[in-house]
């Protein structure tokens, strides 16, 4: 009888990056599908919530060859560059036996070479970068799976495939990692990410709603209702997260009708807002997944019609936009900085 192993497994999802990094991710015991599938997760949890200006924000890290400053948008737009050429290489390479030479990259000058391959991840939203991504990544990994393990951790092949998959990843969550929890910060705190994020029109506005209502969909609501009553944030649960969106929307509402009568907008609850927020939680604290989700989506149907009311001035106004923007998707996206990875770990095998 062999005796069970009492080495712990570093879990590459939840480990801190340098012990993910210290790893011999080419040593025989090593399952190389398994590894890449952790850290993808890993990579893909660390933009959860972010919204797409966030994305193109400069600041991520310096540019090895002399240029402007990296954002998100490039980092990863790099990574899925790297997996569209590498989805055609390792086709020729199983055909030819001829792996790539670094001389076929501006003469080995890969700094050179990405900096010059940073359009079009520049400019493109980060709906279009994780479209392009999310295709190379299966063809990647359709090609690489042609191959044995040993060819794989081979002197010739592991720089190319390994390169591309899971060691791509760890190379950039170095970089990713810090500067996603810092924007995620920033957005909680209401940082728009630009210089003035009021819509031009009604329409404009229509389409912010929805672009982050799209993301709250995509998150929360693939979320099982059996964690709702988890601990997101100390003492706030999803469902508190959720309930209290529900709970401005509906005061947006009042502010507007207020604004209707009166010509004047609400002030800040006079118990303060930190009070007022807590005593709304608490009382729904009852209320079902179902029933939450259902009264926020009421509520915010609610608000975006108030909103439809008020002329573009008065939505443009400091009043105005405080009001509408913070009781819907200027507000969503702050909870959604705080929720987002959140409602992607919970999906990880292993919690």
């Amino acid at each position: 009888m062999t005796a069970p192993s009492t080495t712990p497994t570093t879990d590459l999802r939840r480990a801190t990056l340098a012990d993910a990094r210290a790893l011999d991710l080419r040593g025989a015991e090593r399952d190389l599908w398994a590894d890449e599938a952790a850290l993808w997760d890993r990579l893909i949890a660390t933009w959860a919530g972010l919204d797409d200006a966030a994305w193109h924000l400069p600041g991520a890290a310096p540019s090895d060859a002399g240029g402007p400053d990296w954002s998100l948008a490039e980092h990863i737009g790099h990574i899925a560059d790297w997996q569209e050429l590498a989805a055609d290489y390792i086709p020729v390479a199983i055909g030819t036996g001829r792996w790539p030479s670094d001389d076929d990259y501006d003469g080995g000058d890969f700094d050179r070479y990405n900096e010059r391959r940073r359009a079009p991840w520049t400019t493109l939203s980060a709906e279009a970068i994780l479209a392009r991504l999310t295709a190379a990544r299966p063809r990647v990994l359709a090609a690489a799976q042609h191959l044995t393990p040993e060819t794989i951790r081979g002197h010739e092949a592991w720089g190319w495939v390994y390169f591309v998959l899971h060691g791509h990843y760890l190379d950039h969550l170095a970089v990713v990692e810090p500067w996603t929890d810092s924007l995620r910060l920033r957005q909680v705190d209401g940082d728009p990410f630009v210089a003035d994020p009021r819509a031009p029109d009604h329409q404009g506005f229509r389409a912010q709603e929805a672009e982050i209502g799209a993301q709250f969909d995509a998150l929360v609501r693939a979320v099982p209702s059996a964690r709702w009553s988890e601990d997101v944030t100390p003492g706030w649960t999803l469902k508190d997260h959720v309930g209290h969106l529900a709970d401005w929307a509906a005061e947006g509402v009042r502010a507007i009708e207020a604004f209707h009568a009166s010509g004047t907008w609400l002030a800040d609850p006079d118990e303060g807002i930190d009070a007022w927020n807590e005593r709304h939680v608490v009382a729904a604290r009852g209320e079902s997944p179902d029933a939450v989700l259902a009264r926020y989506d009421e509520a915010s149907a609610a608000m975006l019609a108030a909103v439809e009311t008020l002329s573009i001035e008065d939505l443009r106004s400091a009043d105005g936009w405080s009001w509408a923007q913070d009781c819907l998707h200027g507000h969503v996206r702050k909870h959604l900085a705080m929720l987002g990875r959140w409602c992607v770990v919970a999906d990880w095998p292993g919690a």
